[in-house]
């Protein structure tokens, strides 16, 4: 159960990068594959309107699955603690069986990373005062290929929603 309140951790991580690519409107890409504003997850990132745009992120693929760098400036770093903690708490009680994350609306992002956490991805994070890098591994080769599609495929749909608007 830690495994899936980890997982959603990720996925903010991941998303705030997604997000904070590119500053400007759109906020729901057409495919649904990122959805900023129904995503119980992602719709915390919001809150604060200038946090998205003050973030980086970059994504990697690695020989054992994906990893994730992402930036905040120091004026939005309390920001982005308080919607990791928004986050974490939703992922806490997904974890403890209080909330089925069959109920929640999610993106496919989140969805799909959490399904891949839940299969058994493993997941390291590292922070620093410039960056947090999360590392998602696994030493099954078809979990790797997952991995690395989903971050193939998050910087697709990222390039595509910075062009919706």
């Amino acid at each position: 159960m830690r495994n899936i309140a980890l997982s959603f951790l990720l996925c903010l991580a991941m998303t705030v990068a997604a997000v904070s690519v590119f500053a400007g409107p759109a906020t729901v890409s057409e495919s649904g594959w990122f959805d900023y504003e129904n995503c119980e997850f992602c719709k915390t990132l919001l809150e604060d309107p200038g946090l998205l745009a003050h973030s980086t992120w970059e994504n990697f693929s690695i020989k054992n699955g994906a990893m994730n760098v992402m930036t905040v400036e120091p004026e939005y770093a309390a920001a982005m603690r308080t919607a990791e903690g928004k986050m974490s708490a939703l992922g806490n009680k997904i974890g403890s069986g209080e909330v089925n994350p069959m109920t929640l609306k999610m993106c496919g992002h989140c969805m799909s990373f959490g399904m891949m956490m839940m299969g058994g991805a493993q997941m390291e994070r590292i922070e620093s005062d410039v960056a947090v890098i999360t590392l998602m591994t696994s030493d099954n080769p078809d979990m790797v290929k997952r991995l690395q599609e989903q971050a193939k495929r998050d910087t697709k749909e990222m390039a595509l929603l910075k062009h919706q608007h």
